[in-house]
């Protein structure tokens, strides 16, 4: 039985540098890590410009000034991971110079010249992976979470299928087809999105196997794997629906009039849920000219946005000092569900989605369809049909592109066809007219 030892915290540091006239010279980073009275340094060979350097998180500060680092740290994140790995497959129990070894080949910039890795089968391997994952001290529950569900799907799909056995190298076109045929049987019914997704982490596990050497099937590189991506409009709320919202009297129910107040604040300031519900009086701040911001970075992406106070949104902040209310993001969306139909919100909506891997429609009340991120769309709909400028909007929703944008905003088709309406009521009145003159 190997002995328990902690693992250290890999750190990263930039390398010396003078804090005046290098503020905004790319710096090199360099991976630190001491354990057994040893002391690894590793070039990342990644650079930062240090004035954009947050030395209390080893990390990049990512603002509007340098969205493009981003990706810096996700590489950050993954050698931190790597070479928790590596220190916990010798149980501490490695030179300087081989753990450097090590970190060169399971990131790729040196083949292995000796025996082959150590191989762990592909079941076992999601096991280590996803507590790998859960071990990070920047994991977030929900990307382990999805790690450990899809790799639920694969051990199950391998019990019914395979008798419990399935490795690297059962893994062909024929698996690759039947899987996903596995996932839109009963009882499963899966959407085609949910089969795609399952894929992409399923060809994460083999990707990370591979990069350690566990094996050398690279099936789930070629053209073909993944399921191409459906998208269906998304609800959102019109400003007059908002209106409704805002009207209804719930003096009687405290928890609804909280839910409503938060979707609010959530629909007039475009916030991630994970974002509004998490503001602080510390995060409200105000100009020379006394004008104020919700000035925060995001909890998602950690890109920083400033968010000017609607009248709206200040009064309901202001309900809270500052400090909305606190609730879980499932019961949110049960509640507000009930707060749009009595505030009658019940127009019956044509609904397709994708069930067992086909398309299907259903007509449902839009209250039913109401959800936490409905406020975010809102937000970005309704004041994108206010002609406010799409590259403001997307400093605060986040989008890397126009595109991406416009696909996450939905313009309601009975509104647009009544405005469309009446501009050919209008342009054929003129012709009406020239034919008079």
């Amino acid at each position: 039985m190997s002995r328990i030892v902690k693992t250290p915290t890999p750190r990263f540091n930039l390398r010396n540098h003078d804090p005046v006239k290098d503020r905004d010279n790319p710096t090199l980073i360099i991976l630190v890590l001491r354990y057994a009275g040893k002391r690894l340094v590793w070039s990342t060979k990644e650079k930062a410009r240090p004035r954009f350097w947050d030395k209390k998180r080893n990390r990049v500060k990512i603002t509007v000034n340098n969205p493009a680092d981003a990706y810096i740290n996700t590489t950050l994140n993954d050698y931190a991971n790597k070479a928790i790995d590596i220190f916990r497959k010798h149980d501490g129990d490695i030179s300087v110079s081989d753990f450097k070894e090590e970190l060169n080949i399971i990131t790729g910039r040196k083949k292995r010249e000796a025996e082959e890795a150590a191989n762990i089968p592909l079941l076992e391997f999601i096991d280590y992976y996803v507590e790998l994952r859960k071990s990070d001290v920047n994991s977030k529950r929900g990307t382990w979470k999805i790690l450990q569900t899809c790799g639920g799907h694969l051990k199950k799909y391998a019990t019914e299928r395979r008798n419990g056995k399935l490795d690297y190298q059962d893994i062909d076109w024929n698996f690759r087809h039947d899987f996903e045929q596995w996932l839109y049987l009963k009882p499963r019914e899966h959407s085609n999105n949910y089969a795609g997704k399952v894929l992409s982490i399923v060809k994460q596990f083999l990707s990370e196997a591979y990069e350690r050497g566990y094996h050398k099937n690279d099936i789930y590189k070629r053209r073909g794997w993944n399921v191409k991506k459906e998208r269906f409009a998304k609800q959102v709320l019109s400003f007059e629906e908002l209106d409704k919202l805002k009207e209804l009297d719930l003096s009687d129910n405290t928890r609804l009039d909280k839910v409503r107040d938060l979707f609010l604040i959530g629909a007039f300031s475009g916030l991630r849920f994970s974002d509004f519900t998490r503001i602080t009086p510390e995060h409200i701040v105000a100009d020379e000219d006394g004008q104020q911001f919700i000035e925060l970075f995001s909890k998602k992406t950690n890109t920083q946005v400033a968010i000017p106070l609607l009248p709206i949104l200040l009064e309901k902040l202001e309900k809270y000092d500052f400090k909305p209310p606190k609730i879980s993001a499932q019961k949110f969306n049960d509640y507000i569900k009930e707060v749009c139909k009595l505030a009658g919100i019940d127009r019956e909506i044509i609904v397709k989605r994708s069930k067992a891997g086909k398309r299907i429609e259903e007509r449902k009340p839009k209250y039913e369809l109401i959800t936490s991120h409905t406020a975010r769309r809102s937000f970005a709909t309704n004041f994108y049909q206010m002609d406010v400028p799409v590259v403001m909007l997307m400093s605060i929703t986040g989008h890397a592109t126009q595109r991406q944008f416009m696909e996450y905003i939905n313009i309601d088709k009975r509104a647009n066809a009544r405005s469309l309406a009446a501009i050919f009521a209008r342009l054929n009145g003129q012709r009406m007219l020239k034919k008079v003159q």
